[in-house]
């Protein structure tokens, strides 16, 4: 097969990826010679992501719907190698070994979207159900990220965070949220479009282009975090758990949750022992650091993450020497191999804990 359209990209944990459109071959190199069976081989032009590759990366292959080919290449032991084999579902690779995974059936998730969109992919959500009563409620202007939240949450009338297991509730709302913004973003979007279209006879209006483009990739960038944060504390007040969000300790640090007050924090009468810090970050990459100092009286502090294949063992080791322990749903926990799995605490092993403090029975730190 000629002249293959071909998506190429080359992932790594320090650089944007590196992308190239090209065309491959698909080629059977004894063709020539009847007397031996086929030898296939993939012909490409260089191009800069083959020229980053090394040995040891793992490469992935998939066609797209639009009928091109996508080859990943991920760094061998990063951050998007992890992301890249839980995405796809490869679990039993062996260096210089081929394997096929039929992932056909396999629903795609909030977080398998947005790894897909952090390529360049274009992910698309089918159901609208709860679209009309959107725009119903807010028009074409986004509301506050509580609001929005609040919306997501009681969208999921089978969803109880006072009684159900908070790993599968922080789950469902985070899905949920994911789903409706993606929608409503959409809509917001085509009807700016069309209220002010960015090409005029032919001519290109730059500027607005590009305020435009701003707003969109800010609004996607502050959104995630902070609904996941309005999630969680959703889940501990409908728990009663004693809280404080965005207290303020040593140098105007600001962490996300104190357990169980700034007051408490302050008192230097109060056990150490008895206080628990968690920080939240849909994603942790490199911003796990700011943690290790949000709160000096806690050494062990707590950092709440839900990306699957996020961790890689030399991040882990590095949280290991900041005194910073993982916390995550219990299927992002699972999709990780026995020895960060255990490391890592459950959202629901860390309520339980917060719960004990505050009922005055301490427990010891156990993961489950």
């Amino acid at each position: 097969m000629h002249g293959i359209p071909t998506a190429l990209m080359y992932l790594s944990d320090d650089d944007a990826p590196a992308v190239a459109d090209l065309e491959t071959t698909w080629y059977d190199a004894r063709r020539n010679n009847p007397n031996r069976s086929a030898e296939w081989r993939l012909y490409y032009k260089d191009c800069e992501p083959i020229r980053m590759a090394r040995p040891g990366d793992l490469m992935c292959f998939g066609m797209l719907r639009d009928n091109r080919l996508l080859i990943i290449i991920a760094q061998h032991d990063s951050t998007a190698e992890a992301q890249a084999k839980w995405l796809f579902g490869i679990d039993d690779e062996q260096e210089g070994a081929f394997r096929f995974h039929d992932n056909t059936e396999r629903e795609l998730d909030a977080f398998g979207a947005q790894i897909f969109e952090a390529l360049g992919i274009n992910v698309e959500v089918r159901d609208d159900t709860y679209l009309p009563e959107m725009i119903g409620r807010w028009g074409y202007r986004f509301p506050s990220n509580e609001e929005f939240a609040a919306f997501s949450q009681s969208s999921l009338t089978d969803v109880d965070p006072a009684h159900d297991d908070p790993d599968d509730v922080v789950i469902e709302y985070y899905d949920r949220s994911y789903l409706l913004f993606k929608l409503y973003e959409r809509a917001v979007i085509q009807h700016d479009y069309d209220a002010a279209p960015f090409v005029s006879d032919g001519v290109i209006d730059v500027d607005s282009f590009t305020s435009f483009y701003t707003s969109v990739r800010n609004r996607r960038m502050s959104r995630a975090g902070k609904v996941l944060e309005i999630h969680i504390a959703h889940i501990l007040d409908a728990r009663g758990i004693e809280y404080e969000a965005q207290a303020r300790t040593e140098n105007g640090k600001k962490p996300d949750f104190l357990f169980p007050s700034q007051a408490a924090y302050e008192d230097p009468t109060f056990p150490e022992t008895q206080l628990r810090m968690l920080a939240s970050k849909t994603s942790i990459k490199d911003r796990f650091r700011q943690v290790a100092d949000e709160a000096n009286r806690i050494r062990d502090k707590h950092l709440f993450t839900l990306t699957p294949g996020d961790v890689t063992h030399p991040k882990l080791a590095q949280l290991d020497e900041l005194h910073i322990h993982l916390v995550m749903p219990k299927v992002v926990k699972e999709s990780y191999d026995d020895l960060i799995q255990g490391e890592t605490m459950t959202f629901s092993r860390f309520i339980e804990e917060v719960q004990g403090l505050q009922a005055g029975r301490p427990q010891s730190l156990t993961l489950l």
